[in-house]
């Protein structure tokens, strides 16, 4: 059995389903603006498709302050405090239906006890995924996170849409957090291999999990990690994709692409997982020994651990 002294862990649809709470989430928000604005539905979701593939994420939090046809239908007045039920109908949802997949918290705990180094790189914003790890529990499991830098904050607008509580709710108080290079998106290797040297280990001895063939297992192989393919993180489950992919920030031509890779895949995992809890099964997890060292090109979050 092979030997792991640390993991790196890709996190939506991995340690849990984005699309879960994702779509019921905007769903809400988004039939809340269409009953209050009386703006047809279709143009509301081209809106917000066109502003995330601006941004390149689909999690850009000033979105509904831009919109072309709120900022039309109310012209100097404050959109998100007109709106704010929708924002709030937006967080209901996504607190019901966020949630670690089974066996999560479980197993990344005793794969620490064993003194293996748990990282987890996301290509979220650092806020998002801050927030979202620390309420399921994760902060203290994972050592390090690795995420997009934070969008950077317009004049303006007003961070109340983000940040309605104090810094400890959404604050690491033991995890490092840490932003990767701005617009090196996966499956573009250069933040894997700065977490890499960050590591400081025999690459043999690192794993990496993620559902995603393309972004992650192809990635991962391609430069010579252990990989292991989380597919009980169903991406592509096109009866779950529903409104992401509607305003994903994704285009159709790199759908496109995704899709063809999935037929084809010339770079199989090394492991399939059914569930997460299997890991230990597949490897021996051991304690890290390296000398943690920082790579220049990453940034501490400002939001990250005191």
């Amino acid at each position: 059995m092979k030997k792991i002294s640390a993991v790196i862990f890709d996190v939506d649809n991995t340690l849990y389903d984005f699309t879960d709470f994702y779509n019921p989430a905007m769903t809400a928000m988004i039939d809340r603006i269409v009953e209050k604005s009386g703006i047809e539905k279709d143009q509301i979701i081209k809106e917000f498709r066109a502003i995330h593939q601006r941004e390149g994420t689909s999690e850009y939090v000033f979105a509904i302050q831009e919109l072309p046809s709120l900022k039309a239908l109310h012209p100097g007045e404050n959109i998100k405090e007109i709106y704010d039920d929708a924002i709030h109908a937006f967080r209901s949802e996504r607190k019901k239906h966020l949630k670690l997949y089974d066996g999560v918290l479980e197993t990344l705990t005793e794969i620490k006890k064993s003194g293996t180094r748990i990282i987890a790189y996301t290509e979220s914003p650092g806020f998002h995924a801050m927030s979202r790890l620390k309420k399921l529990g994760l902060d203290g499991v994972l050592d390090v996170v690795y995420s997009m830098p934070d969008h950077e904050i317009p004049e303006d607008k007003d961070m109340d849409v983000v940040r309605m509580y104090p810094a400890s709710a959404y604050r690491f108080e033991k995890t490092e957090m840490r932003f990767t290079p701005r617009g090196i998106l996966k499956p573009n290797p250069a933040s894997i291999k700065a977490i890499l040297h960050d590591l400081n280990i025999n690459e043999n001895k690192v794993l990496y999990v993620g559902d995603h063939l393309m972004k992650d297992m192809a990635m991962a192989k391609k430069i010579g990690l252990n990989a292991a393919h989380a597919s009980y993180g169903v991406y592509m489950d096109p009866a779950k994709y529903g409104l992401l992919r509607q305003i994903s920030f994704w285009t159709e031509d790199m759908f496109e692409k995704e899709k063809k890779f999935h037929e084809d895949n010339p770079m199989p995992p090394d492991v399939i997982l059914d569930s997460i809890a299997d890991l230990p099964k597949h490897y021996d997890f051991v304690a890290y020994t390296g000398a943690p060292r920082q790579h220049k090109r990453f940034k501490a979050s400002p939001f990250g651990r005191k």
